[in-house]
């Protein structure tokens, strides 16, 4: 017999403040101590939560030969990042492989457009051009990490964009609410820079794309740092929290028992080698992550209703 979840309080603004105003007191108070719990406790489920909400909302609105293609490249990214795990293949190579499969999917999902009539998806073959030709300047230039950097850090703001029109979670989130909710690492960054917050000691404790920030700015680093991890915490709240809100209550599953299984095993590992666990994590986290630009761009295509 399945075991049906109850479901949460339904979404209030209290407690989108609430969230907010917390995770951002405690990232600009304690930014690395926050963003090794979020990593290391909501970092796998997260992944494996959002890619089961991700098959409950799309599975009908793709064909299965789309979702082949989209698995087959993704597939690529996932063995050559698992490679990078190993030891087998070096991090210029993985970089170049996550971005040209990226340029990839957004090739597709442009096809998928365009076969199903959506009005932009000659825009959305633009912008895999465009990508792909950013792809030979960052090569040449020697400047990929800049740009993964970048996805990155845009990557933690997909929860606006990601939501079908209508499956919203009502008025609160998909208005202005859930817009002021992600505006507030911005804010975060403003306020510290404005009070002068000292930088934060490099090391290996540092989410991947701060390392490359604090390489290249000569100041703020330290109100950068607090602003991007709030990001990251406030997408892991939103996939948790507020993507749930779209489905049908929740049964528990062997899916999800094997999830939360996983889980435990990989906050074990990040406790024995928190270096190594991060690159197993980054095959996941690196399927979801793009998986996310594609069905944004889709949706932004499909045709509006008159």
């Amino acid at each position: 017999m399945a075991l049906t979840l109850p479901r949460f309080p339904e979404l209030s603004t209290l407690e989108l403040l609430v969230v907010g105003i917390g995770l951002a007191a405690l990232a600009m108070l304690a930014p690395l101590p926050l963003y090794l719990v979020a990593l290391v406790v909501f970092g796998l489920p997260h992944v494996l939560w959002e890619l089961n909400w991700i098959r409950q909302t799309y599975r009908q609105r793709i064909p299965s030969r789309w979702w082949l293609v989209w698995l087959a490249i993704l597939l690529v990214q996932a063995c050559t990042r698992f490679g990078a795990w190993m030891g087998w293949v070096q991090g210029e190579a993985t970089m170049v492989v996550d971005l040209l499969t990226l340029a990839l999917l957004i090739f597709a999902a442009a096809a998928l457009a365009y076969w199903q009539g959506g009005t932009r998806a000659w825009f959305m073959a633009g912008v895999a051009v465009l990508l792909g030709l950013g792809l030979l300047l960052a090569v040449n230039a020697g400047n990929l990490v800049g740009v993964l950097v970048l996805l990155a850090i845009a990557h933690n703001f997909t929860p606006l964009f990601l939501v079908p029109r209508e499956q919203m979670f009502g008025n609160l989130a998909s208005g202005r609410v859930l817009t002021l909710l992600f505006s507030l690492p911005l804010l975060v960054v403003a306020l510290l820079l404005l009070v002068g917050v000292s930088a934060t000691s490099s090391g290996l404790w540092m989410p991947s794309e701060a390392t490359w920030l604090q390489q290249h700015l000569q100041q703020g680093f330290g109100a950068v740092l607090s602003g991007l991890i709030l990001a990251q915490c406030l997408h892991y709240y939103s996939v948790l929290r507020l993507l749930p809100t779209t489905l049908p209550p929740v049964t528990v599953s062997q899916w999800q028992i094997g999830a939360l299984v996983l889980s435990l095993a990989l906050t074990a590992y990040f406790a024995v080698d928190f270096t190594a666990a991060r690159k197993l994590y980054a095959v996941a986290s690196g399927v979801h992550a793009w998986l996310e630009f594609p069905l944004i761009l889709l949706l932004f295509s499909a045709k509006r209703d008159t």
